[in-house]
């Protein structure tokens, strides 16, 4: 997958996660806190529906993909820093794309907010359809992409139900051996980076530690 670049100093989605905290230690609404908009929760709700219907109720696991891919930004107005896309009939205008595999008059980076990439944008579309451009089959296809990873990956996990029963198992806890089990197969599988090294371990516990912050940002109530 591609990856876009965040600016420089705190990034957005550290800064809307302790945002989210403050209003949880609080006892306020998510929403009304500063810093977090509508528009942000409506996309975790998305990514929480979408699992979801696939039977996939541990949805912060895949929410730490967004996260850690585009700060849960699917359209270019959420993320002006990145590359212009093509139109989506989410965004009414471009989407979301890489911007850390060339010059965005490459057309070579990720699209959407899980950052598909197969070459260029037209070869990401030709592969997998239109609707990788709006944020509902942007977020299908991420969980069918870590339900094929998690076969591949875990020993004992032979189909969807399986894996998505293993996903749904997961601990959002920090030192827990099957959550570092899967931030390291994300780390592998969707972010290229499966060599022992320090950048690894890194991306390893960016999709952990984001997947553990919105859990506990956003509650239980909202999650499940």
């Amino acid at each position: 997958m591609s990856r876009v670049s965040a600016p420089h100093g705190l990034s957005c989605g550290v800064r809307v996660v302790l945002a989210l905290l403050a209003a949880s230690a609080c006892g306020g609404d998510p929403e009304a806190t500063p810093g977090v908009s509508a528009a942000r929760r409506a996309r975790l709700e998305v990514i929480r529906d979408v699992a979801g219907e696939r039977g996939l109720t541990n949805g912060p696991l895949l929410a730490g993909i967004a996260e850690s891919e585009t700060h849960v930004a699917h359209c270019w107005s959420d993320a002006t820093y990145a590359c212009q896309g093509p139109d989506s009939p989410s965004c009414d205008g471009p989407v979301i794309a890489g911007s850390a595999d060339g010059p965005c008059s490459a057309m070579a980076g990720g699209l959407g907010m899980f950052q598909f990439d197969a070459g260029t944008w037209s070869e990401t579309r030709a592969r997998y359809g239109d609707a990788i451009l709006t944020i509902e089959g942007n977020t299908a296809q991420a969980v069918s992409f870590v339900i094929a990873q998690v076969i591949r990956e875990v020993p004992g996990v032979t189909d969807d139900a399986a894996a998505i029963d293993w996903m749904n198992s997961v601990p959002l806890v920090a030192d827990d051996p099957v959550m570092a089990q899967w931030a390291q197969l994300l780390a592998c599988r969707y972010n290229g980076c499966c060599a022992a090294s320090a950048l690894c371990t890194e991306r390893a516990n960016g999709y952990r530690d984001h997947a553990i912050e919105l859990d506990h940002a956003l509650g239980a109530a909202f999650w499940r």
